[in-house]
């Protein structure tokens, strides 16, 4: 996995054979209910099946209080981006939440600039 800083938002990308998941997420400490959520759509996507946002934004907040609970931290997601042609299921946002939070907490680096 590859993780990149673009503005305030802290991303990771995986890449497994066929599969692709992109997912940038900017995190607060304040308790935000509803978070924004943003599709990235791009061109070689055209055509292709969508996401369940709903899902994917249920698998986000459920991967950040597993890792908060985890880790004792208290991340909360204000703003979701992800790309609306990315590989299913929704649920492997979950890991991909998770691995952001523990990336951060861990002291991991994000590459700055990268869309990821």
């Amino acid at each position: 996995m590859q993780y990149a800083r673009v503005g305030g938002f802290l991303g990771v990308s995986r890449i497994t054979g066929p599969t692709h998941n992109l997912l940038q997420l900017l995190l607060t400490n304040m308790q935000i209910p509803n978070p924004i959520c943003e599709r990235l759509l791009l061109q070689s996507d055209a055509g292709r099946a969508q996401l369940n946002e709903e899902a994917l934004v249920e698998a986000v907040l459920k991967g950040v209080a597993e890792a908060n609970k985890e880790l004792g931290t208290s991340y909360s997601v204000a703003h979701i981006k992800y790309v609306e042609g990315d590989s299913p299921p929704e649920e492997v946002y979950s890991y991909l939440a998770q691995s952001i939070v523990k990336h951060l907490a861990s002291g991991g680096e994000f590459v700055s600039g990268s869309p990821v």
